[in-house]
């Protein structure tokens, strides 16, 4: 049996492999190396693993995840899963290696992820050729959950909101300036406190105001990003993740204007990325 995991920095999804198909899916919290150590990598998926898996029979391993980007980062959630999958054979790679896969499997392109976080490459059908950097929630992350969420939470705390929509918010959220700095700057996870705006900002698109954070989101994307492949607009530009998938109008009106082509958005890169290694890609 094969196991396949993606993980973002909120979340990651599970699928196991016997004989060319997926026989269990599941889900745990992601496992960002930058904000997870290994023993919680082991505590969650001992308990989040079907029980009626037997461990031992899983011969392979293939981990995509946010944040492992190095030796360092890589070993890990490399040691915390094998606490529990002792007899595995595990390969952790970049998740923007496995949205590559996923999007593209054997074809050229430019992949986008676009989730809590943010990350772009230019993918030749093998490997990763290009990598302009996400610099993470803090420097970067543009077109990314915890960026929307960042630009609408400056507004709202710089009064520049409307009446009505500052109202809503207030109604929906318990949160004044000292909670939302200490939530930023103190507490665990702020990356997924900021993206967790993103609810808001898609229950209230069609305000004017909100429709113009999703799309200067989107497209400080393409300007700091996108637009440093060469001859970008040529490629065809695959994107996945839950906030390319919730805001996909805004998204491909912005590519428009910047003469990009848009061919795919996938909410959830698993099932493709099971198919590539299923396929032996």
């Amino acid at each position: 049996m094969i196991l396949v995991a993606d993980s973002g920095s909120t979340n990651t999804d599970w699928v196991i492999l016997d004989q060319g198909k997926i026989i269990s899916s599941f889900k745990t919290k992601g496992f960002n190396p930058y904000f997870t150590s290994s023993k919680e990598v082991f505590t969650e998926i001992k308990a989040k693993t079907p029980k009626e898996i037997d461990v031992e029979n899983i011969t392979n391993i293939y981990f995509y995840g946010s944040g492992c980007s190095s030796a360092d980062m890589n070993n890990i959630i490399q040691n915390g899963l094998k606490q529990y999958f002792t007899k595995s054979i595990i390969e952790i790679n970049h998740d923007l290696l496995g949205a590559a896969r996923a999007l593209f499997h054997n074809e050229e392109g430019i992949a986008v992820i676009l989730g809590t976080g943010a990350n772009t490459c230019h993918y030749n059908g093998k490997e990763i050729t290009k990598n302009v950097p996400s610099l993470g929630f803090i420097l970067g992350d543009e077109g990314g959950g915890d960026y929307m969420g960042k630009l609408f939470i400056t507004d709202y705390l710089y009064g520049n909101l409307s009446k009505e929509i500052t109202s809503n918010f207030e109604k929906k959220y318990i949160l004044d300036k000292n909670k939302i700095l200490q939530k930023v700057y103190k507490e665990p996870y702020p990356n997924r406190f900021l993206a967790s705006f993103t609810e808001f900002i898609l229950e209230n698109s069609n305000e004017a105001y909100i429709n113009e954070i999703i799309r200067n989101t989107f497209r400080n994307l393409f300007k700091v990003h996108i637009c440093k492949y060469n001859n970008y607009q040529k490629y065809n530009i695959r994107v996945t993740g839950s906030v390319g998938y919730h805001f996909k109008k805004q998204l491909i009106e912005v590519a428009t204007e910047f003469s990009a082509k848009i061919n795919l958005i996938e909410k959830n890169p698993i099932s493709r990325l099971a198919q590539f290694h299923i396929l032996g890609l």
